[in-house]
């Protein structure tokens, strides 16, 4: 034992003598020590004094390369691969113990489910905080419970926001397992304008607010129903809601206390528009079979509903009630939907293929035309091959022919450019809106600005916020008296730009940046992540480019290696490392270096940039799964059939991964060998798979079912073999209740 002590104090001291901050030098070293004292008389010389000297002897000798291995930690982690390996041993590990949960996260704003997996327990409830109510699990079988939660009707998570220490009562014995809790601040986003132009609206989805303003300043704040998704002015007293979690579209009287009306028309209600003469409302509806409702507004009632391929993005009318414009991500298309007469039925009449979805879209004041905000466009709908190719720009849409009749692009350098070809105007356009005077109001989330394009203008007039907390602005319109508004769910705020002047007089719906670092600072932290997300590097492109508000632009994108893959959304990444589809990325916070190295970094410094871009991104909920109705016996035969077909070995519950990393080759080695190299593929969750279509590394599977046939034909991803046909689709069912 005394002679191996000295051959490693040994080798650390000729390891730092190296110099080498790699395992292969430190064992080189061990070998030269170990060779070193097989010399004559050296091992006898060390070995005359005491115990106690010879144990300070060694110690003495060790002491530089400890110092040397505590100094060159990061490279050493680095070079060895082992950077983030605690961070990763410690969210397989959280997964590993039973009773475990997942998701992680538990969000304050939203009804949401989690699963839990207890083996062998019978009965099994959940409680949110030391102070929450109880939650009962709704068995599954083979351990697998679900536990619903709704903050609205069940109480909000204690503390609303950091750690939560969740129990777990798994036939009438407790577990705590940690989770972590968060609680949105305000953010209002798109801006609607009353018809006299003296009044605008905005919503915050996070909240459940309704914000009317005006030139004086914030007028009213209201309280609507749960996941308000988009507002629109009925006349200048009532205003429509839709909102994503609730069953009813809300007519609100922005004078009177409550909303005057509902409308029963389902949940998944997204993005709203009127035709210009106020006679017909559009509602866009998501989920398992997407459409738009149509309504009459005097009264207001539904009188048709339109099947449309995909779900709808945004909706505008054309000239009239009987032109309806819907865009829509999967595909990236504008549809044009016609009623041939008054009382016609509507009907999708064109198609415009669009190289990328629009990011946001707006009607001329007369209907005729359509400006929509793109990352790219090619006529013939081509996928870009350029690495992560972005090139933001306006696409000027022509109703009546359905075709783009000019393109503007938007990125621009100004003199604050560090080199040739760097961008630090124009990036992200994403408040869009068209004034009695022919004039555009375009904010920029990117560059943190806003531009006013007036007819015949060659360069736009340019208000600059980038000092101002109004940063990634997302809704700009201009009111009757000139004024502009432009809003900021990132700050919690609006900005008011009186005519003739460039300073926004800032009106705050939530708290400071100097309140939160003083009450709140995992919110702070968010904040300045958020912004990160938003902001573009100086080649143009942000974490926004593709992943539209922390989702997915279903886009396809070459991400280095000359071959498509499809977007990730990146909700529900919460204590799920190592990220990317190879786990190539120990921690989100890295991927701080390839903007800051490959896309030329950022106009602004900002010290823990990757921290707090990791913060946002880790608050962001997991997708919504696609609504199907519930139906206990058969998610039970499904979950059966996902044992039988051995998904359990790498799609654990209860967040149906193991966080584990495969070769390619293993699971799909036609594939791999038109790779030129070797690769991994990181074990994804599937939790809301059903939200995320296409399947696999590079999508080739579009949907469940294909998954399990089609592209599993040598039955090695799992044993889809063993199953049935009715098994099958059980195993499809039950995938697609997560």
């Amino acid at each position: 034992m005394a002679r191996q002590s000295f051959v490693l104090a040994l080798a650390l001291l000729l390891w730092s003598v190296a110099g080498r901050a790699s395992l292969a030098a430190l064992v080189l070293a061990y070998l030269a020590a170990l060779a070193l004292l097989q010399l004559p008389g050296l091992w006898q010389v060390v070995r005359e004094p005491s115990v106690t000297q010879r144990l300070l002897l060694a110690l003495l000798i060790a002491a530089p390369g400890v110092t040397f291995a505590w100094r060159q930690r990061a490279e050493l982690a680095e070079v060895e691969g082992l950077h983030g390996l605690r961070e990763h041993l410690a969210d397989r590990l959280r997964l590993q113990r039973t009773p475990s949960i997942a998701p992680a996260l538990v969000s304050a704003d939203r009804p949401q489910s989690f699963f839990v997996y207890a083996p062998g327990t019978q009965q099994l409830q959940l409680r949110l905080g030391p102070r929450a109510k109880p939650l009962s699990g709704q068995a599954l079988g083979e351990g697998v419970f679900r536990v619903d939660y709704d903050p609205r009707r069940d109480g909000p998570p204690s503390p609303a926001d950091g750690e939560l220490r969740a129990q777990i009562d798994a036939d009438g014995h407790t577990t705590q397992r940690q989770l972590r809790s968060v609680t949105p601040l305000p953010h209002p986003r798109w801006l609607a304008l009353s018809p006299n132009g003296e009044r605008a609206a905005a919503l915050s989805e996070e909240t459940d607010e309704l914000f009317v303003l005006g030139r004086e300043g914030l007028l009213r704040r209201i309280a609507v129903d749960d996941g308000p998704s988009d507002c629109v002015f009925l006349d200048d007293a009532h205003i429509a809601v839709s909102h994503r979690y609730g069953r009813s579209l809300s007519i609100v009287e922005i004078n009177g206390a409550q909303p005057t009306s509902h409308v029963a028309i389902g949940a998944r209600q997204t993005r709203l528009a009127l035709s210009p003469d106020r006679s017909r409302l559009a509602v866009a509806l998501a989920g398992s079979e997407p459409s738009v409702a149509l309504l009459d507004t005097q009264p207001l009632r539904e009188r048709e509903r339109v099947s449309v391929p995909a779900a709808a993005d945004m909706l505008a009318f054309g000239t009239d009630a009987g032109t309806l414009l819907v865009s829509a991500r999967k595909p990236a298309s504008l549809w044009r939907m016609r009623a041939a007469a008054p009382g016609a039925h509507y009907q999708l009449d064109a198609t415009l293929p669009l190289s990328r979805a629009a990011v946001t879209m707006a009607r001329s004041t007369d209907g005729t035309q359509l400006l929509l905000a793109v990352t790219d466009y090619d006529p013939q709908a081509r996928p870009q091959l350029g690495n992560h190719f972005v090139q933001d720009q306006l696409l000027t849409v022509d109703v009546a022919s359905l075709r783009v009749t000019s393109r503007q692009l938007t990125g621009r350098r100004s003199n604050r450019q560090s080199k040739p070809g760097d961008q630090d105007r124009g990036a992200s356009p994403m408040g869009l809106s068209q004034h009695a005077d022919g004039s555009w109001l375009i904010a920029f989330a990117g560059t943190d600005e806003l531009w006013r394009m007036l007819p015949g203008a060659s360069d736009p007039e340019l208000y600059d916020l980038v000092d101002f907390p109004l940063h990634a602005p997302h809704g700009a319109v201009q009111l009757a008296d000139g004024t502009l508004l432009v809003s900021s769910p990132s700050q919690g705020s609006f900005g008011l730009i009186a005519p003739g002047t460039h300073t926004p007089r800032i009106v705050r719906v939530a708290a400071s940046d100097a309140k939160l670092l003083e009450n709140n600072r995992p919110a702070l932290e968010r904040r300045v992540g958020e912004r990160g997300f938003y902001e573009a590097t100086r080649s143009g492109t942000s974490c926004q480019s593709c992943h539209m508000h922390g989702d997915s632009d279903e886009a396809a994108y070459n991400l280095g290696d000359h071959r498509l893959i499809p977007t990730l959304p990146v909700g529900g990444l919460l204590w799920s490392s190592p990220y990317l589809r190879d786990g190539s990325y120990a921690q989100l916070a890295d991927l701080d270096d390839v903007a800051q190295t490959l896309y030329r970094g950022y106009l602004r410094s900002q010290g823990a940039r990757g921290q707090a871009v990791q913060a946002y991104m880790e608050a962001l909920p997991r997708r919504d799964a696609i609504d199907q109705p519930r139906d206990l016996a058969r998610e039970r035969r499904g979950l059966r059939a996902f044992w039988k077909a051995r998904c359990p070995t790498c799609h654990a519950p209860p967040a149906f991964t193991n966080l584990g990393q495969l070769a390619m080759h293993s699971l799909f080695p036609d594939e791999a060998t038109r790779l030129p190299k070797p690769e991994l593929l990181d074990t994804p969750s599937l939790l809301s798979v059903s939200a995320s279509a296409p399947y696999l590394n590079d999508g080739r599977a579009r949907s469940l079912e294909a998954l399990l046939t089609t592209h599993n034909r040598r039955n090695l991803h799992g044993d889809s073999h063993a199953l049935s046909p009715s098994e099958r689709s059980d195993l499809i069912f039950f995938l697609s209740s997560l």
